[in-house]
C-alpha cells in the first residue's frame, strides 16, 4: 500500500514554490513572537530574522534558484518544527497546510 502524494517541491511552479515559501515565513514571524513571549529570545529572534529574509527574496529563488529554494524551505521548517518540540501547546494553525 503506498499513499499519494503531490508533487515534490522542484515540481511546483514558480508561483506554488513562491507561496510556500511566503507561508512559511509568515509562520515564522508568527511563531517568532510566542517564542518571545515565552522567554525564548534566541529562537524568537533566529525565526524572525528568517522570516523576515525568506519574504523579501521568496519570488527570486522561487523563479530562479530552485535547488536553494528547496534547501531554506527545508530549513525553515526544521526552525519550525524545533519550536513546536519546545512549545507543544502552540497549534501548528493552518498556516502551514
Amino acid at each position: 500500500m503506498s499513499i499519494p502524494t503531490g508533487p515534490s517541491f522542484n515540481e511546483l511552479p514558480p508561483a506554488e514554490r513562491q507561496a510556500v515559501l511566503e507561508r512559511l515565513a509568515v509562520t515564522l514571524e508568527r511563531n517568532a513572537a510566542w517564542a518571545d513571549a515565552e522567554g525564548d529570545d534566541a529562537l524568537g529572534m533566529v525565526m524572525r530574522s528568517v522570516g523576515t529574509a525568506l519574504l523579501s527574496v521568496a519570488a527570486d529563488l522561487a523563479n530562479t534558484e530552485t535547488a536553494l529554494a528547496e534547501d531554506v524551505a527545508g530549513r525553515a521548517v526544521g526552525l519550525i518544527t524545533t519550536f513546536h518540540a519546545r512549545h507543544p501547546e502552540y497549534p501548528v494553525g493552518p498556516t502551514l497546510h
